[in-house]
């Protein structure tokens, strides 16, 4: 009998929805713009954005059409609506077959499937062995929610949008320093020893300091678009074009998460 184990891709959905509407929210309440009026600009009718933007997958059609009202509304925001959109993707689908009916398990004596067994097993914890003394340790954080801690302005208005902070000025005594370059659009939150420093979007070309004593954490949903220098190291690229990705830099180690 074949056994089919499918992974409900639900909770997936609504976490990476949820992000993408609070990001969307956000960067729309700051150009001061109403969703009557956001609905005319994308044509899409002001109760499917308001369940983009509240993470209401069962308000929504089919995940691949909501790629593309995320593309839309993006594009309206004059944000990069293609890279929005390849953040909400659909998992595939897992099938598992019992081993009971391979064309192997049929034809080769029972006994030997033990001794099969009992190699795999061996491989297998010696792999693991030599992993655990290679590999870094990696600690899974939270997601965080784009909008925590932030205020919106009081009257929003089309010509208020804050300016993004000031890069702070380098202090050779701080033991964590991280500069960042923008190579494209990109949305960024900075922690700073446990305080949120900053929290909005960067353009290509702006660069950015910033320093802590602890740790410092930096989320970007375009994690290809943030070259990162930490303590004047060589500058890299935090993730993947497209990709959400949280890495906490330390005077001793570095802690990242990707998704």
């Amino acid at each position: 009998m074949k056994t089919k184990e499918l992974v409900d891709p639900n909770a997936l959905y609504r976490e990476q929805l949820s992000e993408l509407g609070a990001m969307l929210q956000w960067a729309r309440q700051q150009q001061g713009q109403s969703l009557e009026v956001m609905a005319e600009k994308t044509l899409i009718r002001p109760s499917l954005l308001t369940a983009i933007e509240q993470g209401d997958l069962d308000g929504l059609p089919e995940p691949v059409y909501i790629r593309g009202l995320l593309r839309r509304y993006g594009d309206a925001l004059q944000l990069d609506g293609e890279t929005l959109a390849s953040q909400f993707f659909t998992p595939p689908r897992i099938q598992r077959t019992s081993w009971k009916e391979t064309p192997a398990a049929q034809l080769r004596p029972l006994h030997l499937y033990g001794a099969y067994f009992v190699l795999l097993v061996a491989a297998i914890s010696g792999l693991s062995y030599v992993l655990r003394q290679t590999a870094p340790e990696v600690t899974v954080l939270p997601p965080l929610n784009p909008l925590e801690g932030v205020e919106g302005p009081a009257n929003p208005g089309p010509n208020n949008t804050p300016a993004p902070a000031a890069a702070e000025p380098e202090d050779p005594k701080a033991p964590i320093k991280v500069k960042m370059t923008l190579t494209a659009q990109s949305w960024l939150r900075i922690t700073s020893d446990g305080k949120t420093e900053f929290e909005g979007i960067l353009q290509p070309g702006d660069t950015r300091l910033w320093t802590a004593d602890q740790a410092l954490t930096v989320r970007a949903g375009n994690a290809g678009a943030v070259m990162v220098s930490y303590n004047d190291k060589q500058a890299e690229a935090l993730g993947q074009p497209g990709m959400v990705r949280e890495i906490t830099y330390s005077p001793i180690e570095t802690i990242s998460l990707a998704w």
